[in-house]
């Protein structure tokens, strides 16, 4: 009796002890899941940082970081399942149910399938920032999802149901065991068994149960975006499949929305991530607000959402929907007693109208982001007109890598004047593209498409053509006072700028002076801006005069003005272009313009075309100016004949033999 007892209770303690095993296995591996997902979204984070050009490296290594810590996290907890399943093994209770070569097999499988991943990774981080710039595209982050994650999800699945399904077969034989030998110890068992085993057994079904609660609620974690609450990007997938499928059975069509923040980095640069956090969840409440019950919303990483519209299949209706969703975005967010100006950008597509499967929706939606991102707070439904635009874009894009080496960059004078006076004072070199076939293009075709490395080769060809005029205008007597020229963040971060200011300078033989620089507010919200202080003070101790170009429309603090080291304030076009219509506008002007004053600055205005707006900044104290008034942006020729109109015809054409 005693032997049948201690068989009986040995035998339920053997299949407690390998369910407990099975449950820190099943435990391991959704911990391992987690931090797979996590791993997948930092590594398409770090994909999509390296493609943005402005993206700095110093923000990429630390996300660079984290990916290699989430690897060695994955492998160290590999290592403790294969302790954990060597102990199985060597379970008597496992010997007796025989080995599961399925069960091993899929396990075996998935094992490579996750190191084969870990290996992508960490070919993806030990790059260079440089080769993954070139090596990834657009669409890298998309494809690297599409590649990666469905399989292994799978896979993740199957081990977690066979790891239950192992345990529910260990416990119906340790039923089946049990109920034998107790049978036969009848009577006498009833009393062992209220002492000693149906204790064992409550406690067995309580951790069983304690484990399917552990599960469920494991599956949601991993579903779920933390900060928002809405669905990540692997259960956006889940139901982008869900969708497809209804359409394959039923015909049933829907839609997506893809919502991209606008100037997320410069909300976070400007207020710190607490004040990020809250835009973010104020765009997920806005976008809850806006969609119905049945609609999808996600969170896919970073400032990224997207939302499926299951039975939305007219695009008209969509763009309904996604225009009311950029004005709940647009609403008043709050964040510690100040308010936070917040937009988005939505690109959306009608499914089955131009996509037929997952890969194609995506890129054509974001083909519908990107022309909504070129507005800024709107929303862009796909249709023929918004592919041709990305199309004719994608060729002026490809064109401009050679622009520069083609000498294709031309140089447009503006005039800038004495409002007083109508005295000429110098001048404002803008940009032109000599397209081939297209002719001269202005800045705003151009300027967008282009990433940081073509911009600084734009602006030293600029710079080169301007040196050369001077020298020209010089030699032919004329006195044009100082070019300004624009100088990219890129240039101003490093020694560059000084350098090529320099090096026109002494190839041209002129004088610092003949130069002037134009720097925008942003330059204040750049990591880097202590070592544009010092560029630009370089250059002021050269003679050069530094104007704060666009005033009033960025992030300057009163902070910046004082620190910072510049000599004119700039008046953006905006603001002059509502003089007479708009008091607000004209009280901003008055405030800039004693700002300035009272900061020992001058100050110019842009965009002057009517006497009336003249006669106002005159009356406000503004000095200087330039506009359609004056003149308009201008080939050199065109730009200092009028300041040669007095001289002698023969100098006059001297100099267009010069200038031409």
């Amino acid at each position: 009796m005693t032997a049948l007892l201690a068989a009986t209770f040995f035998t339920v303690k053997v299949a407690l002890d390998r369910h407990s095993l099975q449950q820190n296995i099943s435990y391991i591996i959704g911990r391992q899941f987690i931090r797979f997902q996590q791993l997948a979204n930092q590594t398409r984070a770090v994909m999509r940082a390296s493609a943005d050009p402005n993206m700095p490296e110093y923000i990429i290594r630390p996300m660079v970081e984290d990916i290699q810590k989430a690897i060695d996290d994955i492998r160290a907890m590999s290592v403790q399942l294969e302790g954990l399943n060597n102990q199985v093994e060597a379970n008597l209770l496992e010997r007796l149910n025989g080995h599961d070569e399925a069960s091993e097999k899929m396990r075996i499988e998935l094992a490579g399938r996750l190191e084969d991943f870990l290996q992508r990774a960490e070919r993806v981080v030990s790059t260079k920032l440089q080769e993954r710039r070139e090596r990834y595209s657009f669409w890298g982050p998309i494809d690297f999802a599409v590649s990666s994650d469905s399989m292994l999800m799978r896979q993740f699945s199957a081990v977690i149901e066979s790891a239950h399904d192992r345990s529910d077969g260990s416990i119906d034989h340790a039923r089946l065991i049990s109920a034998g030998l107790l049978g036969l110890t009848a009577a006498t068992l009833i009393l062992a068994t209220l002492i000693l085993f149906i204790p064992l057994l409550i406690k067995l079904r309580t951790e069983h149960r304690r484990t399917l609660d552990f599960e469920i609620k494991l599956t949601h974690l991993a579903h779920t975006d933390t900060l928002t609450g809405l669905g990540n990007r692997s259960s956006f997938n889940e139901a982008l499949n869900g969708l497809f499928g209804s359409l394959e059975r039923t015909g049933t069509g829907f839609s997506m929305l893809l919502v991209d923040l606008d100037h997320f980095k410069a909300t976070n640069d400007s207020f710190g991530h607490p004040a990020g956090d809250a835009v973010l969840n104020h765009v997920a409440a806005a976008l809850q607000k806006t969609f119905r019950a049945g609609d999808f919303v996600a969170r896919l990483g970073g400032d990224e959402f997207a939302a499926l519209l299951p039975g939305i299949s007219d695009a008209a209706k969509l763009e309904d929907i996604a225009g009311r969703a950029v004005a709940a975005i647009a609403a008043e967010c709050n964040f510690e007693g100040r308010q936070i100006s917040v937009s988005a950008s939505v690109g959306g597509a009608v499914v089955p109208g131009y996509a037929s499967d997952e890969v194609t929706l995506m890129r054509i939606a974001d083909l519908a982001l990107y022309a909504a991102k070129a507005k800024r707070n709107t929303a862009v439904i796909f249709d023929e007109s918004s592919f041709a635009q990305r199309l004719e874009q994608n060729r002026l894009a490809a064109a401009l890598a050679f622009a520069a080496d083609r000498d294709e960059f031309v140089v447009y004078y503006q005039q800038k004047v004495n409002l007083q006076t109508g005295e000429h004072l110098g001048f404002e070199a803008l940009v032109r593209w000599r397209h081939p076939q297209l002719g001269i293009l202005p800045p705003g075709r151009f300027l967008p498409l282009m990433e940081g490395h073509l911009i600084q080769s734009m602006t030293r060809c600029i710079v080169d053509i301007v040196a050369r005029d001077l020298r020209a205008w010089k030699t032919a007597g004329l006195h044009v006072g100082s070019i300004a020229i624009n100088l990219p963040e890129a240039l101003l971060v490093s020694q560059d700028g000084y350098d090529l200011i320099a090096a026109a300078v002494n190839a041209n033989r002129l004088d610092w002076r003949d130069f002037a620089i134009e720097v925008t507010e942003d330059v204040f919200l750049n990591r880097g801006a202590d070592q544009i202080a010092e560029t630009i003070s370089r250059f002021r101790k050269q003679g050069v005069s530094v104007s704060l170009d666009d005033f009033g429309t960025g992030f300057a603090s009163l902070v910046h003005l004082r620190d910072f080291p510049f000599d004119e304030l700039k008046i953006d076009r905006s603001f002059v272009a509502e003089i007479g219509k708009d008091i607000r506008s004209e009280q901003i002007i008055r405030a800039i313009i004693d700002l300035a004053r009272n900061l020992g600055k001058r100050c110019v205005a842009e965009g002057i075309e009517e006497e009336g707006q003249r006669d106002f900044l005159l009356n406000a104290g503004c000095e200087i100016g330039q506009g359609y008034l004056y003149a308009k942006p201008e080939p050199a020729f065109a730009a200092v004949e009028r300041l040669a109109r007095r001289r002698a015809p023969r100098k006059l054409e001297a100099v267009k033999n010069i200038a031409g």
